[in-house]
């Protein structure tokens, strides 16, 4: 039901811009009923279709309600206090530890992205938390999945969760360990991504050495995103 609305609401949303252009395109077609006009019609609904298809895909993967608030606000505001009646809170690391041990955390699981690298395709892969525990001294969290994937986090800051994603604004080192869903998870089919922040640049290798995917990492995403 949640990815008939996405894809509805996403639909109407990706169109917005577009009716937008139509009209200034219109406008500008009745004071230059001429080429320059068709032009400028032509080159505003093209881009206006661009820009719609980009956020009829964001707001299938994040939902409408996010995509207009909490997950689109400026990078700049990622570590502002929620208020209080707000459906997002702002977790220390040992009460969302705790929280997923009990379970009771608002957010199960969902989609991983790291640095805005997506792992898989929207809906196609669904990463359901299972535990957590914490090193003091390295000051890394790790998140066990339930298929036995596993996210090491060092240095997290700023954790945000709601039913709908978990948010990790910054951390240094973000290491993902998962294995080939239709192979049996032994050494051999285990496979491992590893994001590394430094100097305002973000590394990335992987391995095993014939494992080659690609990185698609932005600085001005969340150290680590779970869309659930």
């Amino acid at each position: 039901m949640q990815k008939f609305i996405n894809t509805v609401t996403g639909f109407l949303f990706g169109l917005a811009p577009m009716v937008v252009a139509a009209i200034i395109g219109l406008a500008f077609y009745v004071s230059f009923p001429n080429f320059i006009g068709i032009t400028i019609l032509v080159v505003l609904e093209t881009l206006a279709f661009w820009v719609g298809f980009k956020i009829f895909k964001r707001v299938q993967i994040l939902g409408p309600s996010e995509w207009l608030t909490f997950i689109h606000a400026s990078p700049d505001l990622d570590n502002l206090e929620p208020t209080k009646d707000s459906a997002t809170k702002r977790k220390s690391t040992e009460e969302l530890i705790n929280q997923i041990n009990l379970k009771e955390n608002t957010c199960k699981g969902g989609i991983i992205r790291i640095f805005g690298d997506w792992l898989g395709r929207p809906y196609d892969n669904y990463h359901e938390i299972d535990t957590a525990q914490f090193d003091p001294a390295l000051n890394l969290l790790t998140l066990h999945f339930t298929k036995g994937e596993q996210l090491e986090i060092y240095n997290p800051e700023y954790i945000f969760e709601a039913s709908t994603f978990l948010k990790i604004v910054k951390a240094d080192n973000i290491k993902l360990t998962f294995f080939d869903p239709n192979k049996t998870q032994t050494k051999e089919n285990q496979y491992l991504r590893d994001y590394r922040l430094n100097d305002k640049k973000i590394t990335t290798k992987a391995s095993p050495n014939w494992y080659k995917p690609t990185f698609d990492v932005s600085l001005g995403e969340p150290a680590l995103m779970i869309y659930g």
